[in-house]
């Protein structure tokens, strides 16, 4: 029973693995790269340029957003100190 269930499991997770992977080497079919504009191995560096500063600008928000949230996690402390202050006295 147990090896029957091994088994459908398998068949299952082999036809997941088939829809996600399609094709069966590194490299994927013509019809794959045009169809999902996957990486087709031409380096362009004005591509490559875009990209780095496409992920530059993204990090540079991400860290002034961390920033801008330290800076109002330390506000709210703050108020919350305060408050306790006022009600204790």
């Amino acid at each position: 029973m147990i090896r029957e269930l091994q088994i459908k499991l398998w068949s299952l997770v082999a036809e997941l693995e088939y829809l996600l992977y399609p094709w069966k080497t590194k490299q994927p079919p013509e019809w794959a790269v045009e169809r999902y504009n996957l990486d087709h191995g031409i380096t362009d560096d004005h591509e490559d340029m875009i990209y780095y500063n496409w992920i530059k600008a993204h990090d540079e928000r991400i860290g002034r957003l961390q920033s801008e949230m330290i800076h109002i996690q330390n506000e709210v402390k703050r108020l919350n100190q305060e408050l306790s202050n006022a009600r204790s006295e």
